[in-house]
Parts: C-alpha cells; sequence; structure tokens
C-alpha cells in the first residue's frame, strides 16, 4: 500500500468539545476522545484526567476482531461503540458530532464487509 493510499485510508472522529462544556466534562473539553479507523482495525485515544494528559488510553482491536459496530443516535450528539467477538471491552466514545460519526460507521463497516467478502487465498500448493 502506497503512503497516500495510507493517509486516505484514516477516518478519524473526535467527541464534540461543545458536548463535553455542556455536560460538565472538562477533561473531555479539554482532550476531545479520538476514535480512529484505519485499513489495519479501530483505535481509540483517551486522556484519563486533564492535569496528568501523560495517562491516557490507547486501544486498538484489529478488522478481523470486530464483531459490531453499534451507532447510538441521541438528539443532538451520538455514541460508538465497536465490540470484540470476544465480546468484552468494547472500544465506545461518546458526544460524536451526528454527521461524523454516520460516516464513521458507515465506512467502518464497508470495511468489514469487503473482509469478509474477500477471504484470504490459500497459499499456492508445490
Amino acid at each position: 500500500m502506497t503512503q497516500s493510499t495510507a493517509a486516505n485510508d484514516r477516518i478519524e472522529v473526535r467527541s464534540s468539545r461543545w458536548w463535553a462544556l455542556l455536560t460538565g466534562k472538562l477533561t473531555r473539553l479539554l482532550f476531545p476522545a479520538c476514535l480512529i479507523a484505519d485499513h489495519v482495525g479501530v483505535s481509540t485515544k483517551l486522556v484519563e484526567f486533564w492535569l496528568a494528559p501523560w495517562r491516557r488510553t490507547d486501544e486498538h482491536m484489529p478488522l478481523a476482531h470486530i464483531a459490531e459496530v453499534a451507532h447510538a443516535r441521541g438528539l443532538i450528539w451520538d455514541s460508538i461503540s465497536v465490540e470484540s467477538s470476544g465480546g468484552l471491552n468494547p472500544l465506545v466514545v461518546t458526544g460524536l458530532p451526528k454527521g461524523q460519526a454516520r460516516h464513521f460507521v458507515e465506512q467502518v463497516r464497508e470495511r468489514l464487509n469487503e473482509a469478509v467478502a474477500t477471504p484470504p487465498r490459500p497459499p499456492a500448493r508445490r
């Protein structure tokens, strides 16, 4: 994969600072939660406490392990939950702008469908 294709392959959505302000989440106001999808999988970047930004949680889930991408629609902001096939520890980000969340979910589901539709080819026999 070329570098330009890899750059276009990345989809990123961040939680809304307005959502953080209106819900009183100071850490999310200063450091919005980030949900990233690329050709490898889905990742999150969450800062745990605003006073210690070096304490953050980076989680990654490969595309092969994703069972469901749940999109919870709210009145103003949405939430996305990426669940693994094992069922433990889903990647959840809340307070996402509606349009960006919808686009993110569509793209990830499209990639999952492509991965299922084109199974890996078995190695050639000699």
